[in-house]
């Protein structure tokens, strides 16, 4: 009986260290791209920066259409192939063509919107670069996650991006403007090179890959409508109030939507974890319920001291508008703390296959939150489109945690 209790203990010991490493990785990341931006600012002024930054949100905004639920689906049916002995040979086969065309229909669709925003020859490569690689390489960590392989994934993401910003200065030092994005480009295509799945070699039967197609569809509809709530309250606020107000707006966003990046760190990690378990991580289980709320306790701390620090990092940060975007700052890490606290419970879902009830409580709080913004934001301001995010969000929440509770449905929908 002991040794059981402690092979759980082991097990969760297990899933913590692995949460800490995909979070310190992605956070190795997200600095990464953060010192390209600034670099680029300084040395070739505001209007590349403003291109490098559009290229690369639009970056982020393209893996939502396929390669992070790709991934997201490689975390859990290469996790259930390697836990059961089973070859992941056709899955990595099917997941890998998949990966093949959304990466050659990415990369078409980013050239007319690059030369749209003005890019040149060289801008418009590099954002085609970026694309591509920052989707293989969504594809290729969750894979990794999937072979619980979360030291390889911070290893690679250290050395890519120590890659990245080598390669950054060089281009710096070269003066060459038009290709300050092919630094990042190739930092994230030498990690997917590295981190590509080549299968568990298992000798059983094969992984059955019927409904893995479906499965990542369903998360394309979850990610782009919960990723795309948050995107909304900054539309939101550009154009609802005026220029000055919306860009002391920014100043809090860019500092409150990186701290999602906690929930979604953990989430990959859940993922491939319970995705073996016969109860697929359900929420009635004590040990996951011990989780979900230590993360949820342990998140509200860490948000709340960097709300109640605001009023002193913010001015530093941003020295123009950051005074005046303290507020805005405290009142968006609410529903940033709430956002992330729902995507615990929804990975829990998502490992025991549930992909479309994931999708559809996005979608429930994603229309509830639009509305809210359309009614409020006229007369609110930047606070309409805060109140939209933080109640959507708090719908998503609820919506997976009373899923969560009572478990799936014989034959029900997935």
């Amino acid at each position: 009986m002991s040794g059981h209790t402690g092979g759980h203990a082991d097990g969760h010991g297990r899933v913590a260290s692995s949460a800490l490493l995909a979070t310190v990785g992605i956070g190795v990341q997200g600095l990464a791209k953060l010192l390209v931006t600034v670099v680029v600012g300084r040395v070739f002024g505001t209007e590349t920066l403003g291109q490098t930054t559009a290229l690369l949100s639009l970056s982020v905004f393209t893996a939502l259409l396929w390669p992070n639920a790709a991934g997201n689906t490689a975390s859990r049916v290469l996790a259930i192939a390697l836990r059961g002995r089973r070859s992941d040979a056709a899955v990595n086969r099917l997941l890998g063509a998949s990966m093949a065309v959304s990466s050659a229909v990415l990369a078409a669709v980013t050239v007319p919107v690059a030369l749209a925003w003005g890019a040149s020859p060289g801008m418009v490569v590099g954002g085609v670069g970026v694309v591509v690689g920052y989707g293989l390489y969504c594809y290729a960590r969750g894979a990794q996650l999937g072979y619980d392989r979360a030291p390889r994934v911070a290893l690679w993401d250290t050395v890519t991006s120590l890659l990245a910003l080598g390669l950054l200065v060089a281009a710096c030092v070269a003066r060459l403007e038009p290709l300050v994005l092919l630094p990042l480009a190739v930092g994230y295509t030498v990690f997917a090179v590295a981190c590509w799945p080549r299968g568990n070699r298992a000798p059983g039967a094969p992984e059955p890959t019927a409904g893995v197609l479906a499965f990542a569809a369903w998360n394309v509809l979850a990610v782009v409508t919960s990723n795309g709530l948050l995107q909304l309250t900054m539309i939101s606020a550009q154009v609802s109030v005026s220029a000055h107000e919306a860009g002391v707006y920014a100043a809090a966003f860019t500092l409150a939507t990186p701290a999602s990046m906690v929930g979604q760190a953990l989430g990959q990690v859940l993922v491939p974890a319970f995705a073996h378990r016969s109860d697929g991580g359900s929420l009635r289980a004590r040990g996951v319920l011990l989780l979900v709320g230590g993360f949820t306790g342990g998140t509200a701390v860490v948000f709340g001291l960097v709300a109640w620090l605001a009023g002193w990092f913010l001015p530093l940060v941003y020295p123009a508008e950051g005074a005046e975007a303290v507020s805005d700052l405290r009142y968006l890490m609410v529903g940033v703390w709430v956002f992330t606290v729902g995507l615990v419970p929804a990975a829990l879902l998502l490992a025991s296959g549930r992909s479309r009830q994931v999708a559809l409580a996005s979608v429930a709080g994603f229309v509830v939150g639009v509305v809210l913004m359309a009614v409020l934001a006229p007369t609110w301001g930047v606070a309409g489109g805060s109140t939209g995010f933080l109640v959507g969000s708090a719908v998503n929440l609820v919506a997976v945690v009373v899923l969560g509770l009572r478990g799936p449905r014989a034959g029900g929908v997935r």
